[in-house]
């Protein structure tokens, strides 16, 4: 398994840096579209297990809040915001004989599609930003320092559970290790990636960034012990499926691209 790990990191890494830094602006945008619905497809497929119909219209729902996010426009986000209450709202609760039942699938569809479709579009909205692709390189390499500082840090050194009935195998000293990692390759990334940034404010990214992604990776592992899932799919060797790996990457993207915004407010 970690071997499997490994080398996926060895190939992924070099590949994430040219599709970031060199494809083309609608290309990205698709491809970023064409994840999100990788991603809403697997979460329907544990949540909504017996509901094909419904699993097919939330991963269309979530697909359609993605692409209305990464065009960047608010008129356009808004109305795809409407039209998901609506469609959301209309599509499972009018023609039901268990309202109950339907509220809560609702609920979870719900909880998809602004997981999945309304985040995951913002990965496209920082690349779009200005330095936005230095910006999303620095923001996926911490992230991934921070799972694998956490992991070979916890593996070596991890006593004390840090969050037992959601993920059994975290620990406190693994989430140190975790932090530890990120701060370093956040101070790697200023030389290399982003030189503009300060120090001081690099390290605090880091730490940051690093704290999302454990809680992104907590609410992922909570989602699959809800389902009864151990992985959310297959499709990246020796990582699962893509939620697998975008659990602890969506909320340090929404972070940073919302940190980036701030001076130009």
């Amino acid at each position: 398994m970690l071997k499997t790990r490994l080398l996926t990191a060895a190939l992924a890494i070099p590949a994430l840096w040219l599709i970031v830094r060199y494809l083309p602006a609608p290309l990205f945008t698709g491809f970023i579209v064409a994840v999100a619905a990788v991603a809403l497809y697997e979460y329907f497929d544990m949540a909504l297990p017996d509901r094909p119909i419904e699993r097919a219209v939330g991963v269309g729902w979530g697909v359609l809040l993605a692409a209305a996010v990464v065009s960047g426009h608010p008129a356009v986000l808004g109305a795809g915001l409407a039209l998901a209450v609506i469609v959301g709202l209309v599509l499972p609760l009018v023609s039901t004989t268990d309202p109950l039942g339907a509220t809560q699938r609702l609920g979870l569809s719900l909880l998809g599609v602004l997981y999945f479709g309304f985040l995951t579009g913002h990965i496209a909205l920082l690349r779009g930003a200005p330095d936005g692709w230095r910006w999303v390189l620095f923001t996926v390499f911490v992230a991934m320092a921070s799972d694998s500082g956490g992991y070979f840090t916890g593996r070596a050194f991890g006593r004390r559970p840090l969050a037992p009935v959601l993920s059994p195998s975290k620990t406190v000293e693994g989430s140190l290790g975790a932090v530890a990692g990120a701060v370093l390759i956040a101070v790697l990334a200023k030389l290399v990636i982003i030189p503009r940034l300060g120090l001081g404010e690099v390290m605090v990214l880091g730490a940051v960034v690093s704290v999302l992604a454990q809680l992104g990776d907590l609410c992922e592992s909570a989602l699959k012990r809800a389902f009864g899932a151990k992985d959310s799919g297959w499709i990246i060797p020796g990582h699962g499926g893509i939620l697998d790996r975008l659990d602890s990457l969506l909320f340090p993207i929404v972070f940073v691209y919302y940190y980036a915004a701030l001076p130009r407010l």
